[in-house]
Order: C-alpha cells, then sequence, then structure tokens
C-alpha cells in the first residue's frame, strides 16, 4: 500500500484532534477568548508576590496534570496498557518538561510497535510469504491510523523510527530461524522491494539497515551453499545407480540437472540485487568445482571397469565428454566475475576426464582393431570385418555426432596406422596367397571403405586413409622416376606420415639409395647424407 505523508497531513501545521468524553487532545488548545482576560488578572496581580507564587504552583500543577493525562492519553492511542510498560522517564531527568513529554510518547511507540506485530511463524510449514503480507499491512494500517491523531510530524517520524525498529528486529528473529534458500530470498526480496518502497515509510537508519543486510546475505549464501551442495551429491548418487544409457535423456540428463542446479539460485539472487548475484555465483561455482573432483574420481573407476569388459559399451564414455564439455560452456558463458583461478581449477579438472575419457577410448579402439587385423592378414576374409565392429561399437544416434566424432578422429588414426603396421609385416608373396596377385587394388578397396564407415559413423571426420590409398600406385610403379612424381602428388596429403612412406617405399623392394633419391625429390625436402659420406663430415666440420 502506497501513501503518500501528505495524506497524513492535509495542510501545513495541522493538527487533528478528535474532542470527546472519553478523550482529550495530546496538549491543550488555549481558548483565544480567555488570553486578554487571562493578560488582565496578571497584570493587576503583578506587584503581589502572593499571588504570583500563587500563579506559579497553579501552573506547575497544570502542566504536572497535562502531563499524566498525555501520558493516559498516548497509551489509549497506541492501543498499550501503561501497566504493561515500564514508568516513563522522570520529570527533570531531561532538560526541558517538554522533552519529557517526548520521552514518554517515543517509550510507548515502541512498546506499540512491538506488541502490535504479529508473531512470528511456529513451524517450517507456516507460509513466509503470508507473515510479511501481515507485518505490512499491521506497519502500515497503524501509521494510517495514528497519523491524523498525533500532534506533528515530528511524532509521526518519531514513530515511524520505532516501528523501523522494532520490524528490523523481528526480521533478524526470522532470519534466525530461516533453513531455506527459497525463504532467505523471500526475506530479502520483501524488505528491499516491499518494505523499503512504501513512501510512508521513508528510509530506515543507514546503520541499522546494513547491518540486517549483510547478516541476511550471509544466511542467503549459507542456505544456498547446503542446498547446492546436497543437490549436487544427490545427483551424482542417482548417476552412479543408473546401469544404461539408452536414450537421449539418460545422455544429456546429467549435464542439464548439473546447469539448472548451479544457474538456477543466482537466477533468483539477480532478481534481488546485483551483489547478491555475484556472491550467490561464486558459491555455486565452488560447489561445482567440489563436484566436479567428485565426479572425476569416479568416473575413473567406473570407466576404468567398464573399459575392461569383453564388449565395452562406449555410449558411456561418449557421454561423460559431452558432460564435460557442456560444463564447461556453462562456465565460458556463465562464469564472468567469478574468480579466475577456481573458473581455471574447474575447467583443468574437466581437461583430465575428457583426457582419461578419451584415452580409455582409444585403448578400446586400439584392441578391436588388433584383434580384427591381425586375423584379417592371415585369412582370406574378403571383408574388412573391422569395419562392422566399429558399427557395432559406435552405434550411429544423432545426439552423440558431436562426441562420436572428435572419437572418430583419433580413432581413425589408430585404424589406419595399425592396418599400415600389419600390412608392412606381412610379405607381399603371402598376401598374394590370402587375398588376390593384385595386392594394391585390395589395400585400395579397404582403404575407401574406412573412410566410408568412418564418414557415416561422424560426418565430415578428417581423411587419415592417405597413405593407403597411394599404396595401389606405388606398387604398380616398377621405376624411380615416375614413383617421384607419385609421392610427390600424395605428400601434401599424407602431411606427418614420411616415416611411414619410408617404411613403405623399403616394403616395396627400393633400397636404401633408392628410398633417400625419392623423398629428396619432395618439395620442401632437404638432401639426405649418409652418415658414412666423406661430404657428411666436412658439412658438419
Amino acid at each position: 500500500m502506497k501513501m503518500n505523508m501528505k495524506k497524513i497531513f492535509p495542510f501545513r501545521g495541522w493538527t487533528k484532534l478528535r474532542k470527546s468524553k472519553s478523550r482529550k487532545p495530546l496538549i491543550e488548545q488555549n481558548n483565544n477568548e480567555d488570553i486578554q482576560a487571562g493578560y488582565n488578572h496578571a497584570v493587576d496581580r503583578y506587584d503581589n508576590p502572593l499571588a504570583q507564587n500563587n500563579i506559579n504552583i497553579e501552573q506547575e500543577q497544570r502542566l504536572q496534570r497535562e502531563k499524566n493525562i498525555t501520558f493516559q492519553e498516548i497509551a489509549e492511542l497506541l492501543g498499550v496498557s501503561p501497566e504493561t510498560t515500564s514508568d516513563p522517564p522522570e520529570v527533570g531527568s531531561c532538560c526541558s518538561e517538554q522533552q519529557t513529554v517526548n520521552q514518554c510518547t517515543v517509550h510507548l511507540m515502541q512498546s506499540s510497535a512491538s506488541q502490535k506485530l504479529p508473531k512470528p511463524p511456529a513451524g517450517p510449514n507456516q507460509s513466509l510469504q503470508q507473515h510479511l503480507a501481515n507485518v505490512h499491512d499491521t506497519v502500515i494500517n497503524e501509521l494510517l491510523r495514528l497519523g491524523p491523531l498525533l500532534e506533528s510530524k515530528e511524532l509521526m517520524g518519531c514513530l515511524i523510527e520505532c516501528y523501523h525498529r522494532q520490524t528490523f528486529h523481528h526480521l533478524q528473529l526470522l532470519l534466525q530461524d530461516i533453513r531455506s534458500s527459497r525463504d532467505s530470498f523471500m526475506l530479502m526480496n520483501w524488505v528491499l522491494h516491499t518494505y523499503l518502497s512504501e513512501e510512508l515509510l521513508g528510509h530506515p537508519d543507514h546503520l541499522l539497515f546494513r547491518e540486517w543486510e549483510a547478516n541476511a546475505k550471509n544466511k542467503v549464501l549459507e542456505n544456498v551453499q547446503k542446498e547446492i551442495k546436497g543437490s549436487l551429491d544427490k545427483i551424482l548418487q542417482i548417476e552412479g545407480r543408473q546401469d544404461c544409457c539408452d536414450s537421449e535423456e539418460t545422455y544429456i540428463g546429467l549435464y542439464v540437472d548439473i546447469i539448472q542446479c548451479i544457474n538456477a539460485m543466482p537466477n533468483e539472487a539477480q532478481k534481488i540485487s546485483p551483489e547478491l548475484y555475484d556472491g550467490v555465483r561464486e558459491v555455486c561455482f565452488e560447489e561445482l568445482q567440489m563436484f566436479v573432483g567428485k565426479y572425476m574420481a569416479e568416473q575413473d573407476g567406473l570407466l576404468g571397469k567398464k573399459a575392461k569388459l569383453n564388449k565395452p559399451e562406449t555410449i558411456y564414455f561418449l557421454k561423460t565428454l559431452k558432460t564435460c564439455k557442456e560444463l564447461r560452456k556453462n562456465i565460458q558463458t556463465k562464469g564472468e566475475g567469478v574468480r579466475t583461478s577456481l573458473l581455471e581449477e574447474t575447467v583443468a579438472t574437466l581437461g583430465k576426464i575428457e583426457t582419461f575419457t578419451l584415452k580409455l577410448l582409444m585403448k578400446i579402439v586400439a584392441d578391436i582393431t588388433e584383434h580384427h587385423l591381425k586375423k584379417y592378414f592371415k585369412s582370406d576374409d574378403r571383408q574388412l570385418s573391422l569395419l562392422a565392429a566399429l558399427e557395432e561399437y559406435f552405434p550411429k544416434l544423432d545426439y552423440v555426432l558431436d562426441e562420436q566424432k572428435v572419437v572418430m578422429d583419433e580413432a581413425y588414426k589408430i585404424i589406419a596406422h595399425t592396418y599400415l603396421e600389419h600390412l608392412l609385416k606381412s610379405s607381399q608373396h603371402k598376401l598374394r596367397r590370402f587375398w588376390s596377385p593384385d595386392v594394391g587394388q585390395r589395400v585400395g578397396e579397404d582403404a575407401h571403405q574406412l573412410h566410408s564407415t568412418m564418414s557415416d559413423l561422424a560426418p565430415g571426420v578428417q581423411q587419415w586413409n592417405q597413405i593407403l590409398l597411394m599404396i595401389p600406385d606405388v606398387l604398380e610403379c616398377k621405376s624411380i622416376d615416375p614413383l617421384k612424381l607419385i609421392v610427390a602428388e600424395k605428400q601434401q596429403e599424407s602431411v606427418g606420415q614420411s616415416m611411414d612412406l619410408k617404411r613403405l617405399l623399403r616394403w616395396n623392394g627400393l633400397s636404401e639409395r633408392e628410398v633417400r633419391e625419392v623423398l629428396e625429390a619432395l618439395p620442401g625436402s632437404e638432401p639426405t647424407y649418409s652418415s658414412g659420406s666423406w661430404f657428411s663430415c666436412l658439412i658438419c666440420c
């Protein structure tokens, strides 16, 4: 309820005292008609000492009588029984009689405010929101009721100040009993955006408000920290009990729950104040760091066990990579302004999880590849069974494609290199006997099928089969010069595979000198010299 002070004091110097048989005004009003008569009577007796003494006695008695009436009257107006309050200050304890009357008034106002405010909720099931509404209505209604009956704006200001102090004392009691972040946010939001927004109430004492605000902020952070920790621990426990990942919901559920958990609290705090928003975010990211450390320990053991199974389910490894990627992305998006060292440590831990997860996956790929190629190069199988195995281990699912592309990029390198290793360890004579007279054609077909499979599992994957595609042309070429052109043409596509290229040429029957001659013909290559030549010794000297 908004109320302007002008509605309580319609015009300057206004005092509205309701006269009745049962109520007198707070301060007696002099009758204008008696002023002159009183003056004349006083002049007539001015020179009479006894009369003057009687006047003083009468004035003192009247003043004392007005004080007694004023104290009783104020108590009646405020709805406070004088017997329930401590004795008012004695006359003479202040610098003036009027100040003593005002002290009595303040004393009664404080008692009234304390008695009028509703009692705090008795238990957690009672609504804090309704209680705060009752507090608001009580304060505003009392000020509206008493405003027209008080003598001046000074007394009204005194009453408002008394209600401020009693209200913040009441709020401090509420703060001590609050155990949830929801109620913490609600209380702080009510104070900042409802109670302090009332024009009628003005602004409370700065120190009074700041002290309560600091206590409220600490209570909010305490409850947020406790609830975030509990929620993240529960999320981790639920994740540890899951024994399947057969849908998009279970694939993305972990990181969605985590992000919602750590973002919800700051979003609520942002509605209250920027300072509280920053503090709550800091607490949430601190708890996220603790969670990521626990998550790393759990995944290290869990994925390690799964990798040792005869047929490990790679979907769990992909899910871990997805979770780390999304958490890192959220940190980069929402972490601006949070302590840099905190964010860096969390991101570093996520990187460690990704590293060992990818390492375990590559071990699985290497084992699968070795198992199938070992048999393939010693049999007459016309189909490379490895490719079917890859499709079985890495099912094509739309919601895993991003992570699978990262995995396939590394797996592609391992598979191509392992294939080449087995090829170079096998004699061409045996391969012609197992496969067909045209070994080069068989290798070329395998290279194309490999790339087709990898591209199907991870669209857009980088191509790593270039050196395998070179083999048919190398095997067909019977002279050095055409071979130089073939190798030079493919060299740009097989960057980083010069050592494999050298071994391939030797496997094809070229001598060391011929291999060196071919490699030196490549663009950008430098001449190589045998370690025993006199020219190389001269260059070194």
